[in-house]
C-alpha cells in the first residue's frame, strides 16, 4: 500500500516533502534491523548463549545504511563493524571467561598457531564480516531514512521502557560474564560496560595491573619448609566435573599408585580467568588483569615462589610445550625467577600436538625424570598443552575413559576433555613409579575450567557451571 507524500510548511513558507509511506520500504528497514540480529540468535541458541532479542547497536548502522548519501552508508558499514566488535566479544566472553577486547587484541597474532576450529571461527567470522556489508548495503538502498526511522524510534523507546526485562533466566550463579543477558533489547555495548569488572577496556594500559588474588590457590598446598623436590603442574582446561565418580575415573591409576605416596589429596575450588592468570594465581598468589607481562618490570615478581625458593638454592625449571611468545612466557618466566625456560624454541623434533602446534605433553615425561636425576634441589614447573581446547582428538591414544559409564555422552567436547586428562594423569601414573622420583612432592592443578562450544554442557556436566578447577597434591615416598 502507497499512500501520497506528507508535506511539512515551515515558517519561511518552503515546503519539503516526506517520502511516500511504503509497506515495501518499511519491509526493507524490517530486515536491516533483523539481518544482523538473526545471525548472532542463531549462533547463540547453538551454543546456548545469551543474547538480547535486538542488539540496539544496529539501529545507528541501519539508520546510516538508509541514508540517501554514499558517504552516510559508508559510516554505517563501520558502524556496523563496531557493532559486531562487541557482539562477538559478548558472545566468546560467554563461552571463554577471561576473554575481553584487551585479550583478543593481544592473542589475535596467535590465531594461525591456534587449534584447527579456533582458526574456522575466525575464519567464519571474517567472512561475515566481509559478506554481510553488501547485503545491507543492498537493503538499504531500498528503503530510506523515512522508513527506517519510522522503525527503529518505536523500537528503541520499547526497548527503554522494557529493558529490565527478560525473555528468560538462568540461576543466579550463571549471571556474570553476560551470561544471563536476555533481554528483549539491550546495547551490547552497554551490556559490556557493565561486564567491565572482567572485561575492561583499557587500550591505554600497556602494564598488566596486579591485586591481590580473590580466588583460592593451590600452591598453599606445598610442605613447609618445602621438600627439597618439587613438581609443580598447572595442568590446562581441568575442571570438576559433577559427577565425582568421573573425577575418580580419570585419576584412577594415579590413585592406584597411592602406597608409593606419603599422602594423597584431592579438591577444587572456584576460578575465572585466562591461563596466565592461573600461573600467575599459583606462582605469585596474585590477580592480573592484562595479558602483555613482557611490560612488568621484575621488581613485580620479586615475591612469586620461583625467585623465592631458587633464593633457598633450588634449580628452578619451567616447562611449556607451546612458543615461548605466547603469553610473554619467555620474559616473565625468568622474572619470576626460572633459571631455565624450556618452551617449542628448545624442543625442536619433539613430537607435536594440534594445540598451537607444540610439542606433546606425552613426549615431556622423560623431560622431568632427567631433571629430577641432575638435581638434589629441585623446583620443576610444567604448564602443559595437549588438552587445551578444543581437546583435537587426534591428540588422543588413551581410550580408557569411558565417559558414558559417567552420564558424559561421547560425542561432548568435555567428554574429550576428560578423556585427555585420563591420559595424562595415567603417564604421570607411569613417571611416579620410575625411581628418580623417590622423594618428589607433586602438586597438579587446572589452570581454569575446559572451555567448550556449547554451554549447555557446561550447565550440565560441570560444578557451579562449570567454574571450578580441580587440584591433586601427593609425595612420592623416599
Amino acid at each position: 500500500m502507497i499512500t501520497k507524500g506528507v508535506y511539512v510548511n515551515l515558517s519561511w513558507n518552503r515546503q519539503i516533502a516526506l517520502p511516500a509511506f511504503s509497506s515495501r520500504a518499511l519491509g526493507y528497514a524490517l530486515a536491516l534491523v533483523i539481518a544482523p540480529n538473526v545471525v548472532f540468535l542463531l549462533l547463540a541458541w547453538l551454543t546456548h548463549t545469551a543474547r538480547p532479542l535486538l542488539n540496539l547497536d544496529y539501529f545507528i548502522a541501519v539508520l546510516l545504511l538508509a541514508a540517501p548519501w554514499r558517504w552516510l552508508r559508508c559510516l554505517g558499514i563501520a558502524a556496523f563493524w563496531l557493532a559486531v566488535l562487541f557482539d562477538v566479544l559478548m558472545f566468546v566472553m560467554q563461552l571463554f571467561p577471561f576473554m575481553n577486547l584487551q585479550g583478543a587484541l593481544y592473542l589475535l597474532p596467535f590465531v594461525l598457531k591456534a587449534p584447527w576450529s579456533y582458526r574456522l571461527l575466525c575464519a567464519l567470522a571474517l567472512a561475515y564480516i566481509i559478506v554481510m556489508p553488501f547485503y545491507l548495503w543492498r537493503l538499504g538502498k531500498k528503503t530510506n531514512l523515512y522508513h527506517a526511522l519510522w522503525l527503529t524510534i518505536p523500537l528503541a523507546v520499547a526497548s527503554y521502557f522494557t529493558g529490565h526485562l527478560q525473555y528468560h533466566e538462568r540461576e543466579l550463579q550463571s549471571n556474570l560474564f553476560g551470561r544471563n543477558n536476555f533481554f528483549y533489547g539491550k546495547s551490547q555495548f552497554d551490556l559490556y560496560g557493565e561486564s567491565k569488572e572482567f572485561a575492561q577496556i583499557t587500550a591505554n594500559d600497556i602494564e598488566p595491573v596486579f591485586s591481590p588474588l580473590q580466588f583460592d590457590h593451590a600452591s598453599r598446598l606445598l610442605a613447609q619448609p618445602p621438600s627439597a623436590k618439587i613438581l609443580f603442574i598447572v595442568n590446562e582446561s581441568w575442571g570438576q566435573p559433577k559427577n565425582p565418580a568421573l573425577q575418580d575415573a580419570v585419576l584412577a591409576r594415579l590413585a592406584a599408585e597411592r602406597d608409593r605416596f606419603a599422602y594423597w589429596q584431592t579438591g577444587h575450588f572456584p576460578f575465572a580467568g585466562a591461563t596466565v592468570q592461573g600461573e600467575i594465581r599459583e606462582l605469585c598468589v596474585l590477580q592480573v588483569q592484562g595479558l602483555a607481562l613482557r611490560h612488568t618490570p621484575a621488581v613485580r615478581f620479586a615475591d612469586c615462589l620461583p625467585n623465592r625458593l631458587r633464593q633457598q638454592g633450588y634449580m628452578t625449571i619451567a616447562q611449556h610445550g607451546a612458543s615461548s611468545l605466547l603469553y610473554d612466557r619467555f620474559n616473565w618466566y625468568p622474572k619470576s625467577g626460572f633459571a631455565q625456560v624450556m618452551a617449542a624454541e628448545q624442543m625442536m623434533g619433539k613430537p607435536t600436538c594440534q594445540a598451537f602446534n607444540g610439542v606433546c605433553d606425552s613426549a615431556l615425561f622423560d623431560v622431568v625424570k632427567e631433571a629430577f636425576t641432575g638435581h638434589p634441589k629441585l623446583f620443576f614447573y610444567w604448564m602443559t598443552l595437549t588438552s587445551h581446547a578444543d581437546y583435537p582428538a587426534e591428540d588422543l591414544f588413551d581410550h580408557r575413559l569411558n565417559c558414558a559409564a559417567y552420564g558424559l555422552p561421547a560425542d561432548t567436547m568435555l567428554c574429550r576433555n576428560f578423556s585427555l586428562q585420563a591420559q595424562f594423569f595415567d603417564q604421570l601414573a607411569e613417571l611416579v613409579r620410575q625411581p628418580e622420583m623417590r622423594g618428589v612432592e607433586v602438586v597438579v592443578v587446572g589452570d581454569h575450567p575446559p572451555p567448550v562450544f556449547d554451554l549447555g554442557e557446561v550447565y550440565k556436566y560441570l560444578t557451579v557451571s562449570g567454574g571450578e578447577v580441580a587440584w591433586v597434591h601427593f609425595k612420592v615416598k623416599e
